[in-house]
């Protein structure tokens, strides 16, 4: 194994699948746990700030990674506009996101392994899948990319199926809320953390876009039809499956989709099973594009000097090895907890403040370096501006309504910090463009 350059092999098309793949999972489960906190109307209010956030926030992380094309991501972009240690800590809150969403993902795959097959128990199908597509993306990232393009149009074929069974059982009467959102606020604060899972991980192939053949152009090309994508699937879950059934039904289960065909076609049908099966293409493209991007992120932080160098360690195939394994272990260990909504939520955390030190990079850069080339460059201030006010303001929703998850968030970050204090600081090296 060598210490080397990734290979660029990735095209606007393998950014799209990385993208949209990413996050399909979540069309697929998770989503429905924002039906508990007050029914479909405060998801919806819920989804509304969280899409222009998600719009701004992505044109800023744009801008930076078509000037500058870093396996590094937020926590380059961190460390070269603010110092070492917001550099440090953006790289940290990329690695918990990324590899607290996988243990989700891989939970929710053996429970659908489990309700396709019951023989099959749900915790031993987890396990093995998160093995089996760990081993996938130690073949390299144009092996995987291949693979994750297939599974994200498969998942997507499965949404236009189920829009197609659902629509003539559409009835606008059930989407009427229990409770009204204007009895309070704090219903539509809930369902932000599952109102962001319809985006959230759509900025981890940023960390590949040196990998792309041409980063300049091809990330623009990638992601603008990736995030257009995002949002129609979004409107698919939000409104069909609680149109066709009993909301406080699809909100007990990790498999919406199914579960409300389920109630509107009869226990018999077997459409339900049909978009279970589908759903494990969901499943495989948004666990495989996560790994990916983590291992990216632990293979950056490496090359500068936040981790151990053997991070940095490429197999004949470019992809890095330790990068992968070391922290696939950790959340495979994390996997046998069972909690996912807890995931879900330390996930969106530790997301919301790598956003946040995205945002501040921007704005610090386009100050500090007025000549770096910007192929692609965003209004200012008025964008970054924009995608900060409504980051403070989801962040200020999730810990609201999430407080007992908080602790676990600042356990984890006060033991970064000191790690960083005793092995990171002043030990990061510079990169070529400083």
């Amino acid at each position: 194994m060598l210490e080397g350059k990734l290979q660029k092999v990735l095209k606007p098309r393998h950014l799209w699948a990385l993208a949209v793949g990413a996050v399909c999972s979540g069309n697929y489960y998770g989503f429905s746990y924002g039906f508990e906190t007050g029914g479909p109307g405060s998801f919806l209010l819920a989804f509304l700030p969280v899409t222009a956030m998600y719009v701004c926030f992505m044109a800023c992380y744009m801008e930076l990674a078509v000037s500058s094309p870093s396996a590094g991501g937020a926590s380059e972009y961190a460390r070269r506009s603010m110092g070492g240690f917001a550099g440090f800590i953006a790289g940290f809150s990329v690695l918990v996101a990324y590899i607290v969403a996988p243990c989700a993902v891989a939970i929710t795959t053996g429970q659908l392994l489990h309700y396709l097959v019951p023989a099959i128990p749900a915790m031993t199908a987890t396990v093995v899948f998160f093995c089996l597509f760990v081993a996938l993306n130690l073949l390299g990232a144009k092996s995987s990319s291949r693979f994750e393009l297939i599974a994200t149009i498969a998942a997507l074929a499965g949404l236009v199926l189920f829009a197609v069974v659902a629509l003539p059982h559409f009835q606008p009467e059930r989407l009427m809320l229990d409770e009204p959102p204007a009895a309070g606020l704090s219903s539509v604060a809930a369902a932000v953390p599952f109102a962001m899972w319809f985006y959230f991980a759509v900025d981890g192939p940023i960390m590949q876009s040196e990998e792309m053949e041409d980063p300049k152009t091809g990330i623009l090309r990638g992601y603008v039809p990736a995030l257009v994508t995002l949002f129609i699937t979004a409107l698919i879950d939000l409104l069909l499956p609680a149109g066709i059934a009993d909301y406080h039904e699809i909100a007990k289960v990790d498999y919406p989709l199914a579960r409300s065909l389920e109630l509107a076609l009869g226990e018999g049908s077997v459409l339900p099973k049909v978009i279970a099966a589908i759903a494990l293409f969901a499943m495989v493209a948004s666990f495989s594009s996560i790994v990916m991007a983590f291992s990216r992120q632990a293979y950056a932080m490496g090359r500068v000097g936040y981790l151990p160098k053997l991070f940095a360690r490429l197999n004949r195939h470019g992809a890095p090895t330790f990068g992968l394994l070391i922290p696939s272990a950790l959340a495979l260990c994390l996997c046998l907890t069972g909690k996912t909504a807890l995931m879900v939520t330390i996930s969106v955390f530790a997301a919301l403040l790598m956003y946040a030190l995205v945002i501040l990079s921007n704005i610090r850069l386009y100050r500090q370096e007025p000549a770096l080339e910007r192929p692609f460059e965003i209004p200012h201030p008025v964008v970054p501006g924009i995608a900060m006010v409504l980051v403070v303001l989801l962040f200020i929703c999730v810990l609201v309504t999430n407080l007992s998850a908080l602790k676990w968030v600042v356990v984890v970050y006060a033991a970064a910090s000191g790690y960083y204090l005793c092995f990171g600081r002043g030990k990061t090296a510079k990169m070529p463009h400083d």
